[in-house]
């Protein structure tokens, strides 16, 4: 099948029920520009105000200093000066909005202002390739590199410090061609695919010492409340962001080297595998002998079941659809039948032995769900959808019995870049989302309370149209609750940082995609910003491919097939 069939037919299986495969005709044509006329223009002109109003407020909040808040207290500023603390990457995430917001109305003003972010971090990059804990930005444009918890030789791997900047380079270089922008990502994927991932079974660990010759096998073997230094981690994203820097940087040059570590991920979780009999699970944190080691003083060497739909099953998914092994299938499967096994109405232990029995670590110490009486003062056993939910991992599971591996790596094709029938495609199907009055989405609900709902699987399914009208991203718009991750004011509608917990859509979501469908559909954003990048590296969640939010990082590089990467023999 030609590349062409193949893509379109991959967007017709992939939910996206108004994109025809049939030849751009005068048919196709016509049907266009009948949806186009039914756009609410009032609607739409609306919720561009509210956009440019809302970004426009953080351009004047921030902008002078080349960085932009995202829902935490990271940047604050002190008269002429910005302390920056760069963990979680949202900086960087925030720029990436600007960046998104340019392709979507154009305008120098937003690219302007996501490039100076880049700038910032091309400016703060350590010597050795990596980006630091924290910064200092003076409002005369003097930036000094520092903060955080750590000496800035340390290379800190978790929430994103190092492959959220990584990818706004890559972002930047591809809007701009600038080679600054190429030449500051490849120095910190350098860094970290040959140095910092372990050689043989390719894990991170949450902490890497430049100043220590060699790489990871040189390193002490230490751990503690800063995590691990000579082992290798789960937690935070530490492995999984070293194993996407290696397959974006493969696609970017097809250079082998960046997979040589990366491909012993997969069986560095086999071997990490906690559980005994069909317990299935992983703890947060290895020392260099891929035994658990406790670290902070509720991260024992337990079973951690936040580990599951996080890390441990995005990785599995991705080393099955790529080398065909049916071990990381069945190691999987099997993950998924005894998560859901041992879920309660609450949700999750908070830990597990290997033998399967709900337990904690509170303060460095284990306490079994079975013996509440022995628990510290003002403690007792619970259960938690915190950063815990099986949703996406039934899903994948409903795929594979469904269509296996095929269906599988049908997900994670992108179309690369869009032919002229294509193109006329997405457009028909973006205008007829923005017109159809009763299309329903998966929300946020307003008022969020008990988080039980994520957890469950009973997401808010709501018109999208009625969501748009709400104009939550209008800048002075009240609403009754602030979200989980406490965002109000100017930073309600920043895009989520990786430690966000749930990845929940966000308030502001249904306006940013009915502005994107109906300029879309409208022709005002070009093949080439529409076709980029699909499905992509998706993390945690698994979302829509229409989805013009979610997964920025997966729009980085014109790929067709995510999957085709040499880690082992198809079969």
């Amino acid at each position: 099948m030609s590349r062409k069939r193949t893509t379109v037919a991959l967007l017709a299986g992939l939910a996206l029920a108004w994109i025809s495969a049939a030849p751009a005709d005068a048919g196709v044509k016509e049907d266009l520009d009948q949806a186009v006329k039914k756009i609410d223009k009032d609607l739409y002109e609306q919720s561009v105000a509210d956009i440019r109003a809302w970004l426009d407020k953080r351009i004047e909040a921030s902008g002078e200093f080349g960085v932009y808040s995202f829902g935490w207290s990271h940047l604050r500023i002190r008269g002429d000066v910005a302390d920056l603390d760069l963990n979680r990457g949202g900086f960087a995430d925030s720029a990436a909005q600007f960046l998104r917001a340019y392709e979507m109305l154009g305008g120098k003003k937003y690219l302007e202002a996501g490039l100076k972010t880049a700038d910032f971090f091309l400016a703060v990059q350590e010597p050795a390739g990596h980006f630091p804990t924290g910064a200092t930005v003076h409002r005369d444009g003097k930036i000094v590199a520092g903060g955080g918890k750590h000496a800035e030789p340390i290379v800190r791997m978790e929430d994103g410090y190092q492959f959220r900047p990584f990818c706004l380079l890559l972002y930047a270089w591809q809007l701009t061609g600038e080679k600054k922008y190429l030449d500051g990502a490849k120095r910190c994927g350098e860094l970290i695919t040959q140095r910092v991932m372990h050689p043989r079974w390719g894990y991170c660990p949450d902490i890497f010492d430049t100043r220590i010759e060699g790489d990871v096998t040189k390193q002490p073997d230490r751990h503690g409340d800063f995590g691990v230094q000579g082992g290798g981690s789960l937690s935070d994203y530490c492995t999984t962001d070293g194993f996407r820097m290696s397959v974006i940087l493969y696609h970017l040059t097809k250079d082998k080297k960046y997979l040589a570590r990366a491909s012993g991920v997969g069986e560095w979780l086999i071997e990490t595998q906690l559980g005994k009999g069909k317990v299935r699970g992983w703890g947060d944190n290895y020392n260099s002998k891929n035994q658990p080691v406790p670290s902070r003083n509720f991260e024992g060497v337990q079973i951690d079941p936040r580990n599951w739909n996080r890390f441990a099953g995005p990785l599995l998914v991705w080393f099955y659809a790529i080398t065909g092994d049916q071990k990381y299938r069945t190691l999987f499967e099997e993950s998924v039948d005894w998560m859901l096994s041992v879920k309660q109405p609450g949700g999750w232990a908070f830990e597990y032995t290997p033998d399967g029995r709900p337990c904690a670590t509170l303060d460095h110490k284990l306490f079994l769900y079975s013996e509440p009486e022995e628990w510290p003062g003002g403690s007792k056993p619970g259960y938690i959808h915190d950063k815990v939910q099986m949703v996406d991992s039934v899903m994948i599971r409903d795929l594979l019995k469904s269509g296996g591996r095929d269906a599988l790596r049908e997900r994670f094709r992108g179309p690369g870049k869009y032919s002229d029938e294509q193109y006329l495609a997405a457009r028909l199907a973006a205008a007829k989302r923005c017109t159809d009055e009763n299309f329903q989405v998966k929300l946020q609900p307003l008022d969020l309370g008990d988080m039980s709902w994520i957890a469950d699987g009973k997401y808010v399914m709501g018109k999208y149209q009625e969501r748009v009208r709400l104009r939550p991203a209008n800048p002075d718009a009240e609403l009754p609750a602030k979200d989980a991750a406490g965002r109000v004011d100017l930073t309600r509608q920043s895009w989520k940082s990786p430690h966000a917990g749930y990845n929940i859509v966000p308030y502001g979501w249904a306006q940013w995609q009915y502005v994107w469908d109906a300029n879309l559909a409208m022709g005002r954003i070009d093949a080439d910003a529409a076709a980029r990048g699909g499905i992509g590296l998706e993390s945690e969640r698994f979302v829509d491919p229409w989805d013009m939010m979610w997964h920025w990082e997966s729009r980085l590089l014109d790929v067709e097939d995510w999957c085709d990467v040499p880690l082992g023999a198809a079969k």
